[in-house]
């Protein structure tokens, strides 16, 4: 008799919070996968209810205490799904503080084409900042071919410039490096061979069938040079970060 009456209980709760929710929520409830979402829903909360009502006659303490337990589960799980992008911001802050080659990439507002009144193909523009590390520089990590390597960007370089132990790591041959060209750098005159790359990553930049070459003495780094950063949508320095635009 106690279990009619408790389900008797439940159903007029859940038909009338059904009802409420249909009148403060129109426009949701209209729709077919959000109405179902909204009744599976209701549905657990109340067979919980239900299930701690049902064991409180017999052990309160335990019920109350489970209870308890489910709701703060419950209002954490509602709490990190409405501040969910905000902590995406705190974390991508967080993880460019511990890892500035990393970068943090953001979308924003397509602001020429709202300026002009014409509407945006790409519906903004992505940028990715890198802070400056603690040596001064500018570091980016990157997929080249498959294979992460941390660039360090060099405005004063006209190319990209692989070290001989990166083009090592992405697969290029002693057979398929040829030295012929020179170059001039700070430390005198280098030799250099050019290759192209299948394809350089960072974030949602991609550019493919890149020249580069490939230094024949030993670099600490490879370098981004012009030759990448004049390929973007735009590049800037702003208090000591850089912003890549794509």
């Amino acid at each position: 008799m106690r279990v009619t009456v408790i389900a008797a209980i439940l159903l007029a709760l859940l038909a009338a919070l059904l009802l409420t929710l249909n009148n403060l929520f129109p426009s949701v409830m209209s729709q077919p996968e959000n109405r179902m979402r909204v009744y599976a829903t209701t549905g657990w909360l109340l067979l919980l209810v239900g299930s701690a009502a049902t064991r409180f006659r017999s052990q309160p303490g335990t019920a109350l205490r489970a209870l308890s337990a489910w709701l703060l589960i419950g209002l954490a799980l509602v709490w990190v799904y409405a501040y969910r992008f905000e902590a995406q911001q705190i974390g991508n802050g967080i993880l460019g503080e511990l890892a500035p080659s990393h970068g943090i990439e953001t979308s924003v507002a397509d602001n020429e084409a709202a300026d002009s009144g014409t509407e945006s193909m790409s519906g903004g523009i992505s940028e990715i900042r890198f802070a400056l590390n603690q040596e001064g520089h500018y570091q980016i990590d990157a997929r080249v071919n498959g294979t992460y390597i941390t660039f360090l960007v060099d405005t004063g370089a006209s190319d990209v410039v692989l070290s001989p132990d990166d083009a090592q790591r992405i697969g290029l041959t002693d057979s398929q490096l040829h030295f012929t060209e020179r170059a001039s750098t700070a430390n005198g005159i280098v030799y250099v061979a050019p290759v192209t790359l299948n394809n350089l990553t960072i974030g949602s930049i991609v550019m493919n069938r890149l020249p580069a070459r490939v230094n024949q003495a030993p670099m600490p780094y490879s370098l981004l040079g012009m030759s990448f950063l004049n390929q973007l949508r735009g590049w800037r320095v702003e208090q000591r970060t850089l912003i890549l635009e794509r």
